[in-house]
């Protein structure tokens, strides 16, 4: 039929022409080719470590092992800042189990008095002694008179304990005197020297006046007849005392107190054996006679 030969209408709304003018070329594109595709490739394995990371991982393992080290090096110094003087001297560390809260002359000493006075006892459970400490003061001038050679003047901090009998002119009030007793009160003597001079930095030298043994009846009479007339002499009777400087307990200072003296006082009525032995040795050597006059004091070998 002749409308079969009709074409359609052309996309425009306007007839065709008959020469094909107007007919616009569709051409089809071949598809786009996604981006994946194009360059990548076939996909190959993961990366791999970097080649450095060995070299890193070491620095960095050095680096936290230097600041471990020095965090325990900070928390040792702290801890052990209070022994650091003791130990720079040489001193044992943990030298006692018991030690006086305030290091200085005017406290310490009387801290140590109150500490070891109440150890020793006579044998009903009384205590031996009364003890006082304190420091020398700077206007009494102390002289040692050694057995051989010149007299020697000791000036510095000098700490000076005292140990009262409670009986007359000072003399132990109550039991028997006796050699043991002495030595007893001797060991007594060192035992404050020791905590002195290990706890008291700035202790040069201790003095002890030790007990006088208890006057005869004829010596009682002469001090009556002497206070009776106002008479104010040197020291009827001279003193024992036990003197130290701190070298001469260096090798104590060195090891804990236990290996020098035991823990508990021993009785006046029995005291042998190596201990005593080591308090003869640190104290026979080390006595003097104390003899005052006006602020002078003289220490004298007996």
């Amino acid at each position: 039929m002749a409308s079969d030969l009709i074409p359609p209408p052309s996309p425009a709304g306007k007839p065709p022409s008959p020469d094909g003018v107007g007919i616009p070329n569709l051409i089809e594109l071949p598809p786009e080719t996604p981006l994946a595709a194009t360059d990548s490739g076939p996909a190959g394995p993961p990366p791999g470590p970097s080649e450095f990371r060995n070299r890193f991982g070491f620095l960095l393992g050095a680096l936290a092992g230097v600041f471990i080290a020095a965090a325990l090096v900070a928390v040792i110094v702290i801890s052990s800042n209070s022994g650091d003087a003791a130990a720079d001297e040489g001193l044992a560390a943990n030298w006692s189990r018991w030690q006086p809260q305030d290091n200085s002359i005017e406290k310490g000493a009387k801290e140590i008095a109150a500490h070891v006075g109440p150890e020793y006892k006579h044998p009903d459970g009384k205590q031996l002694v009364d003890v006082s400490g304190g420091e020398l003061p700077p206007d009494y001038k102390l002289i040692v008179r050694p057995t051989t050679g010149p007299l020697a003047t000791i000036d510095g901090t000098r700490v000076i304990y005292q140990l009262d009998g409670l009986g007359t002119g000072g003399s132990i009030k109550g039991g028997t005197p006796s050699a043991t007793r002495l030595k007893v009160v001797q060991r007594e003597a060192l035992e404050l020297a020791l905590y002195t001079f290990r706890y008291l930095p700035d202790a040069e030298s201790v003095m002890v006046l030790l007990p006088p043994p208890p006057k005869t009846a004829e010596a009682q009479a002469a001090a009556a007849a002497a206070a009776t007339t106002g008479q104010t002499s040197p020291t009827d009777t001279a003193i024992p005392a036990i003197f130290y400087r701190p070298g001469d307990l260096r090798q104590q200072l060195q090891v804990p107190l236990g290996n020098t003296l035991g823990p508990k006082a021993p009785s006046t009525d029995a005291f042998s054996g190596r201990e005593a032995d080591t308090v003869a040795t640190l104290t026979l050597s080390n006595t003097f006679n104390m003899t005052s006059q006006g602020s002078t004091i003289l220490l004298d070998r007996p």
